[in-house]
């Protein structure tokens, strides 16, 4: 096989090709389980005994398990190549195929809400719900905000043409977007990725010419997108409403099993924290010698040239960070690689930046990539291969206890960046990669935690605004500025094409508030790195079996497990006054 194929998933764990007999065959089987499931248990819910309860959710696993696969392999397939008409086909058979399902299911879920509390605990043989004593009290929490069957099963049903439609419309939309460049004296036309990589090179045209682009690339999509983004906070507002959530961030918050008191005092001390943000940027205006250091300057090499490094070279090094944390994760990421997880180079059609997409027990993950051979990228290839070593040691659990929800997801790719960034400290003694490396993790905290708590900040404004009418594309711009001139301080200068980067955030229309999550990740893994840097070797069995946990506890259990209390008022500061301690360093070492 050529490098280029080896270089993309080999995705034969769950199908051969799109046109594999088995996946029409997964497909009925799946709707045969699910009314065979239906036939025996509805009704029945709330008169269950331990035992047919834990025979219950046991078959409600496996349907899950196999019903999921057709769609797992259609996103899979459409994220390599979204501008193909018969991938875009798959992906919306799939989704019809999965709302389906969810519909002829939605009885389950609305009959166990309805279960009293005390009746629930108070069932003589339970021995067989133990492994699902998490996620019936994780499940039962939403019991206030769930419809009746038939109102889920409309709502269910709906979606296909309603947000799940719009969702698909903005991705569909930016995936098609080539961006027109001048490079070299030639005018190239090249994915989201490719110019973004220019946001990042020594040449200060070049990075002006890339935020332009970009932003270029955009503009002619501005009413459509926006539309689509009014479209989504409207309807999230109703579901919200409809459901008696308080406000629109109330089930993102509860489906993170975090409190409101935890989530707002990650986003008011981060927001605090601002001055920081305000001291590095006036570091690197002084040293990159810029009156008008603008927004696409914030990514500049400040230090001199970053290297350029080969694919292979980046394995390297990511591999020997992982295993000088343990032996065991550097094994682990051997075998990953070898077995084609990993989707390496930008391509026409491919989805943009990166992401890890987890599999369903017993299918492993897929990470998704655009390496340029940026410095960058080799942190962004630890970030995800960060999520895949945690949705592998995952696998040991149950399907319903797999997923650790968003927050404690995103620790184990931040502190996979941690451990590449210890690792090149240590062995990179030229000074100047050591202020690269110095500043590299200092943007990266500044873009994990800072960057995404105002980008939640804006996301809140922004739907606040929409809750009194439709929103204007300039209006959103405008507080998109605003937020950004109070997290970037006075020594950036702002124009007009920094204030539409709102519109390119895929996570506004996918995924309501998921952005904290990321800050969560960060200060968190800044915590845990105090204590392994205190434990050592006894640290890292303990976080290991973190990430084995999965879902199978809270986030605010697991955490106390490794010593940490969210709970905390001080918590956060903890981790924020690394962030500056990171500064402290770099600023000695910039005027030596």
């Amino acid at each position: 096989m050529d490098a280029e194929n080896q270089s993309q998933w080999d995705l034969s764990d769950l199908y051969s090709h799109p046109g594999d007999p088995q996946i029409e065959g997964d497909r009925a089987r799946s709707k045969a389980l699910v009314a065979e499931f239906a036939a025996t248990w509805r009704g029945r819910v709330a008169s269950l005994s331990g035992t047919e309860l834990a025979e219950a959710l046991g078959q409600l696993e496996a349907i899950q398990a196999l019903s999921r696969r057709p769609g797992h392999y259609a996103d899979l397939r459409f994220a390599q190549d979204g501008e193909d008409s018969e991938r875009q086909a798959a992906v919306a058979a799939a989704q019809a195929f999965g709302s389906e399902i969810n519909q002829a299911l939605a009885f389950f879920s609305v009959e166990l809400k309805e279960v009293d509390e005390a009746a629930l605990a108070a069932l003589p043989d339970r021995a067989g719900l133990a492994t699902y004593e998490h996620w019936l009290s994780y499940e039962r929490q939403f019991a206030v905000h769930t419809l009746t069957e038939d109102a889920e099963r409309t709502s269910s049903r709906k979606n296909v043409t309603g947000k799940t439609a719009w969702v698909n419309l903005y991705m569909q939309i930016t995936s098609g977007i080539r961006y027109s460049m001048e490079v070299d004296g030639e005018v190239k036309e090249m994915t989201r990725a490719e110019a973004s990589a220019f946001l990042s090179k020594p040449d200060r045209a070049l990075r002006e010419a890339a935020r332009d682009a970009l932003h270029g690339g955009f503009k002619p999509h501005r009413d459509v997108l926006t539309f689509v983004f009014n479209t989504l906070f409207e309807d999230h507002r109703l579901d919200m409403d409809e459901r008696g959530y308080a406000d629109v961030m109330g089930f993102s918050v509860k489906e993170d099993e975090l409190t409101t008191e935890i989530v707002e005092n990650l986003l008011d001390s981060t927001s605090a924290a601002y001055p920081t943000v305000h001291r590095y940027h006036q570091l690197r205006k002084r040293v990159l010698g810029l009156d008008d250091y603008a927004y696409y300057d914030l990514r500049a090499p400040a230090f001199g040239d970053e290297p350029e490094i080969p694919w292979d070279d980046a394995v390297q090094l990511v591999r020997d960070a992982f295993a000088a944390f343990s032996p065991r994760t550097g094994e682990w990421l051997d075998s990953f690689l070898a077995r084609r997880r990993v989707d390496v180079f930008p391509r026409p059609g491919k989805s943009s930046g990166a992401f890890c997409s987890p599999g369903y027990p017993p299918t492993e993950p897929w990470v998704l990539m655009n390496y340029n051979g940026t410095l960058d990228d080799v942190f962004t290839l630890a970030h995800e291969l960060g999520h895949a070593l945690h949705f592998t040691e995952a696998l040991q659990q149950t399907p319903l206890n797999y997923w650790t929800g968003r927050c404690v997801a995103e620790t184990a790719s931040v502190f996979a960046e941690l451990w590449l960034h210890e690792h090149l400290m240590n062995t990179w003694t030229d000074p100047t990669r050591r202020r690269q490396l110095l500043d590299r993790q200092i943007q990266g905290a500044v873009g994990t935690a800072f960057h995404q708590v105002s980008y939640v900040n804006w996301e809140r404004k922004a739907h606040a605004a929409r809750a009194e009418g439709v929103v204007t594309a300039d209006s959103f711009a405008a507080q998109w500025r605003t937020e950004m001139e109070a997290l970037l301080g006075p020594a950036v200068a702002l124009d007009e094409p920094d204030a539409w980067r709102w519109i390119s955030i895929p996570h506004f229309v996918f995924a309501r508030f998921y952005c904290y999550s990321y800050a969560f990740g960060k200060l968190l893994t800044l915590a845990l790195a105090s204590c392994w840097r205190e434990r050592g070797d006894a640290f890292v069995d303990d976080y290991l079996n973190l990430l084995g946990s999965g879902g199978s506890r809270s986030p605010i259990d697991l955490v106390q497990g490794v010593g940490l209390d969210l709970s905390d008022p001080g918590f956060w500061t903890r981790g924020l006054d690394e962030v500056a301690r990171y500064l402290d360093q770099l600023e000695e070492l910039a005027d030596q």
